[in-house]
């Protein structure tokens, strides 16, 4: 699966151009009150909404040999790692082959960076705001995610990732290059105390037979 775009809300519009624009150098253009910040190979939009609370979880991938580099240029913009239980924020997937290193933006989205072995993606160049590659994960929350997974199976050809097992309260639905993943609302967002619950959302993205798709949550 490809993620082609994900179109989010936020109450701060111009707090969120200041991070992701101004302290992490990634390109957009502004369109009234909705900002399109461009990866090498997706969108990632945010639509002002100054009632909304809630938050989001979505991931990007980079280059497979650099989550070192990719903390490290998190860290010089000022961006404080979220660390697991053993106070490690470097956190390996190993069944995933993939390592990955989250933090949360200025409307506490939980964001992800993750470098997959699998897709052999290396790189030599310097790490910067070009080696996300392309949206990675996006968070979905569900009353019933068997039920949604059934869903994505008829509607768009999706399948469970087949690195990770569907449980009654999470699935992960895609490949290495696109995942949906599915939780319960309610459900601790993975390294936080922060409940997922749902949000206005959409998603432009493709299956692997190149039907292409739009969802709206």
């Amino acid at each position: 699966m490809k993620i082609h775009s994900i179109q989010i809300e936020t109450p701060a519009l111009e707090r969120i151009i200041e991070f992701y624009h101004v302290r992490l150098g990634i390109p957009y253009v502004a369109d009234g009150r909705v900002a399109y910040f461009q990866t090498s190979d997706s969108q990632l939009i945010f639509s002002e909404n100054p009632s909304f609370t809630g938050i989001y979880h979505f991931a990007f991938n980079i280059p497979c040999n650099q989550i070192r580099e990719g903390m490290a240029w998190l860290e010089r913009a000022g961006i404080v790692l979220i660390a697991n239980e053993k106070g490690e924020n470097q956190i390996d997937f190993s069944s995933w082959n993939a390592e990955a290193t989250y933090f949360l933006d200025p409307s506490g989205n939980i964001v992800e960076l993750i470098a997959r072995h699998d897709l052999q993606n290396e790189s030599e160049y310097p790490f910067g705001p070009e080696s996300l590659s392309e949206i990675s994960e996006i968070g979905i929350v569900t009353d019933d995610v068997p039920a949604w997974n059934a869903r994505a199976e008829r509607e768009f050809g999706i399948l469970p990732f087949d690195k990770q097992k569907p449980s009654s309260d999470f699935s992960a639905l895609g490949t290495d290059m696109g995942l949906f993943i599915v939780v319960s609302e309610g459900r601790k967002w993975f390294l936080t105390d922060i409940p997922a619950q749902k949000g206005p959302l959409k998603v432009h993205f493709e299956n692997d037979k190149g039907e292409m798709f739009d969802l709206q949550c």
